[in-house]
């Protein structure tokens, strides 16, 4: 009996000189950090020429010589083909003689007028004189009126055929089709002898500055102003960053998405860029030195506040946070953290009340 209750009381005591473990979670943490964040907007979409313009002939007829080839420079007002002007030289070759012709009949019908002017004042002075009838001066000044009226009429003709002759200057011309734009050749559709149709003899295309367009919604657009600078980044060009600007915002709202279209300009002098390229504009908002930052994802809301779960030795404390500008994965906290403070990298993640915890850096 003696033995038994021994070992009862041996077994009801083991309970009791059994101290509690608390149990220790390993939490991915992160440390609040100094640097630089930027509030920033990316868009994405085609780059495409500044100005594309197609170039058709003002007249028709046959191409007689294309100057100009894909790729080529060409400057404004620079010919880059002619259309056969055998015709319209001829029609020219016609309104000169035409005007030599009115020329000459406006010499002679002022010729004639200086004559009636004549024999109007020796009618008027010898009628004066009695030696004349009436009848002779009233036929004089008839002539004269009659002389004044063909001078009028051979200045207008002369006046019509140089119009004409205007008109034909000016359809020779048209004949030399002309680069209305400085740029570069991204299309020839014709050959010399062809007969141009719908399509444009040459598209030139100006590629010292393309765009990017694409479309924000309202809130973003309320965000952005003309000027703001973008860093653009190229998928055919890995590594290489290009700078540019935002250059217009839509005034008005696309109704069929709700959407404002924006123009980024990228300069592009050296040609590194072609159009159609996929493209990716950074638009820089605003910018932030000093600024304590923390992982996005390390702060939460909780009871409508935004909080961080901060780490000091074992536990854990939930701290209410003011955020700033965020950019980049990063926000900048403002206020309830110092440099160098530890919190949950998800803050999201809820433990058990009296955890305690070792926190584990990525």
């Amino acid at each position: 009996m003696a033995a038994c209750k021994s070992t009862s009381t041996t077994a009801e005591a083991a309970p009791d000189t059994m101290a509690a473990t608390p149990t220790i979670v390993d939490v991915m943490v992160v440390t609040a950090t100094v640097g630089t964040v930027e509030s920033a907007l990316e868009v994405s979409g085609t780059l495409t020429p500044r100005s594309r313009v197609a170039v058709k002939p003002r007249l028709p007829g046959t191409i007689d010589r294309i100057l100009v080839d894909i790729g080529d420079a060409v400057s404004a007002g620079q010919t880059i083909a002619t259309i056969d002007r055998r015709e319209i030289d001829a029609q020219a070759d016609a309104a000169v003689a035409a005007v030599a012709v009115a020329k000459a009949a406006l010499a002679a019908a002022e010729a004639s007028l200086a004559n009636a002017v004549l024999e109007h004042e020796r009618a008027k002075n010898l009628f004066e004189k009695g030696a004349l009838p009436r009848q002779r001066l009233d036929a004089a000044q008839t002539a004269h009126r009659a002389s004044v009226a063909q001078r009028d009429l051979a200045n207008a003709n002369l006046a019509q055929t140089d119009a004409a002759l205007r008109r034909s200057k000016e359809v020779q011309s048209n004949a030399n089709v002309t680069s209305p734009v400085t740029g570069f050749i991204v299309e020839r559709n014709y050959d010399a002898g062809a007969m141009p149709g719908d399509r444009p003899i040459v598209v030139v295309a100006d590629l010292r500055e393309l765009k990017l367009e694409a479309g924000v919604s309202e809130l973003d657009a309320g965000r952005l102003r003309v000027g703001m600078k973008a860093t653009v980044n190229v998928q055919a060009k890995p590594g290489e960053t290009f700078q540019g600007q935002l250059a217009a915002i839509a005034p008005e709202v696309d109704e069929r998405n709700r959407h404002f279209k924006i123009d980024v300009r990228v300069p592009n002098t050296g040609r590194t860029l072609l159009s159609g390229m996929y493209a990716t504009a950074r638009l820089i908002e605003a910018t932030s030195a000093n600024a304590l930052l923390l992982p996005k994802e390390a702060v939460t809301t909780r009871d409508g506040k935004r909080i961080v779960q901060k780490v000091q030795g074992d536990t854990v404390t939930a701290v209410e946070v003011v955020e700033g500008l965020s950019g980049g994965g990063q926000v900048h906290i403002i206020k309830g953290l110092s440099a160098g403070d530890q919190v949950f990298a998800d803050g999201r993640r809820q433990l058990a009340a009296g955890t305690r915890v070792r926190g584990v850096g990525r």
